[in-house]
């Protein structure tokens, strides 16, 4: 277990919001609390603790030095240890009892089971986990709740269950407001855990289904650095290891790796921070229709609930699911498309532009024919059609935003809609604020802001909520291979520092744009 939490703590970077969450047993020695995960023959004594067990304090102590934003460090380990092949009236000294309080230092969030120095009741309505824990999963996921006031119902939740013969515990030195744990697109967790005795280390997970874009807020005045960085690519264009041939899609991880659908290549490469060469992580077996093989891949998206990528494979006319550890081959999950543009809400639904129908359907789980929710009125300009759409993106509102191609604008589709609003362009195409020349990608931030990848006027815009002009945040002098230039940006992204990412696609790079 040591070994994964130090691993975590060298993952961790400054602006995180840390939730460490350990059930199991917790024994107190000399001051120190140790976490023993499952039972351990070789613990015989107290003084084994310090080579068998993992000390909390420690773990603390190793988080904290990171220096992240927030710690919330949650223990359900307040069991008294029975040493093995010993009589259950021969465990621990008195002393051992519980665990010991432990103090927390500023931006720290506290909690045990039950008070210092005391055990759990174990006896949980659902005969699965403990008390804590069982009401921890009861409230765990509530959109946009703040985490002292979830505490609170905890809290209430196991005095009234097990009335008043357990307490938990918490002591709070955090410096900010409004910590919360869940936001409005947090898969819903089941009320049960299962904590084997067989796991080495478990956490409760929030874990949020992918998006095009992180939900973070960008300042209505932000502005970003007018040299691009290359990330990926360039050298020219090619099939190398390092090189990308007319890239189209792209996602960026939550540790900065990006994934891009490298078109000409007919495969996806995941590229790390700083790595001069990309991984090959599917297809790059030529062009072709085998399930080991793509065809003109236009968009990726990795889809962390079930681990694995999806591509828009749009010269089999295929969406494919490919398995993202060692995947030889993808399974087709929608067949008879000519999709560019794919992205997945907060439900799990998958969303995919049709170009040939002008329409963008959405597909939830287990659905194989799909919803229309934008265009699918023939080709054309009126408020209920597209014209080549391109790419999507989906708020937490389920609002469809397209970038409508030969219209030169982009549309917003509320849920249910028969008709789409213009968010951006709609003036003809042309190259002046108000206009737009056959857009590609498009990412929407909490203010309702549109960013666009303007692609034949070479640039990355802005529109904010109502406007009816945008402002050029990159890009915009002239087509060229210069960090100052694009050609022809097809894709953009933001990471979770709100640095941006604009696939540069008659360049072959992937340009990164730090926030200033």
């Amino acid at each position: 277990m040591e070994k994964e939490i130090d691993h975590f703590a060298r993952s961790i970077r400054p602006d995180d919001l840390i939730l460490f969450f350990f059930s199991g047993h917790g024994v107190q020695h000399e001051d120190q609390n140790y976490l023993i995960p499952c039972d351990d023959d070789q613990i015989q004594a107290l003084a084994d603790l310090k080579y068998r067990a993992t000390n909390a304090q420690r773990v603390l102590e190793l988080i904290f030095d990171k220096d992240p934003f927030v710690i919330v460090f949650l223990l359900d380990c307040c069991r008294t240890y029975l040493l093995p092949n010993v009589p259950k009236s021969k465990s621990f000294s008195p002393s051992s009892t519980g665990i010991a309080a432990m103090p927390a230092k500023a931006g720290m969030l506290i909690a045990f089971a039950c008070a210092p120095g005391t055990t759990a009741n174990d006896k949980a309505p659902n005969g699965r986990n403990g008390m804590f824990t069982y009401h921890l999963l009861r409230h765990i996921t509530r959109p946009r709740e703040d985490l002292l006031m979830l505490l609170v119902d905890v809290t209430d939740g196991v005095v009234n269950d097990t009335k008043g013969k357990q307490m938990p515990y918490t002591t709070s030195a955090l410096t900010k407001r409004g910590i919360c744990l869940a936001g409005l697109h947090t898969k819903e967790m089941p009320l049960t855990a299962d904590f084997g005795s067989s796991s080495q280390s478990t956490l409760i997970s929030t874990q949020q289904l992918p998006l095009r874009a992180s939900f973070i807020d960008i300042h209505p005045n932000a502005k970003w650095s007018k040299n691009g960085i290359t990330v990926a690519g360039a050298n020219e264009g090619g099939n190398g290891i390092n090189q990308l041939w007319y890239p189209w899609g792209l996602y960026v991880d939550d540790d900065q790796t990006i994934y891009v659908a490298d078109w000409g290549n007919h495969r996806i490469v995941k590229w790390k921070p700083g790595a001069p060469n990309g991984k090959m992580v599917a297809g790059d077996n030529g062009e072709g229709n085998h399930a080991n093989q793509l065809s003109y891949p236009r968009d990726v998206i990795v889809d962390k609930q079930s681990n694995s990528f999806i591509v828009s494979d749009d010269g089999n006319h295929r969406v494919v699911r490919w398995p993202c550890r060692n995947g030889t081959r993808g399974e087709t999950i929608i067949s008879n498309i000519s999709c560019i543009g794919l992205t997945v809400d907060g439900n799990g639904s998958l969303y995919a532009v049709d170009i040939e129908k002008d329409a963008v359907r959405r597909y939830k789980i287990g659905d194989t024919q799909g919803t229309m929710v934008a265009g699918g009125n023939g080709d054309g300009d009126h408020l209920d059609q597209l014209s080549n759409p391109r790419y999507i993106f989906v708020d937490r509102d389920h609002a469809v935003y397209v970038s409508d191609g030969w219209n030169h604008r982009v549309m917003r589709w509320e849920e249910g809609a028969k008709q789409g609003t213009i968010v951006a362009g709609s003036q003809g195409k042309g190259n002046s604020l108000t206009q737009l020349n056959e857009p590609e990608g498009v990412v929407v931030d909490q203010l309702g802001t549109v960013y666009v990848a303007d692609s034949l006027n070479h640039r990355i815009m802005r529109w904010p909520k109502g406007a009816t002009q945008g402002s050029i945040i990159v890009g915009g002098n002239g087509e060229g291979t210069q960090s100052n230039q694009l050609n022809c940006p097809s894709c953009l992204s933001f990471d979770r520092h709100g640095n941006l990412y604009v696939v540069d696609n008659e360049n072959h790079r992937v340009q990164k744009f730090d926030m200033a």
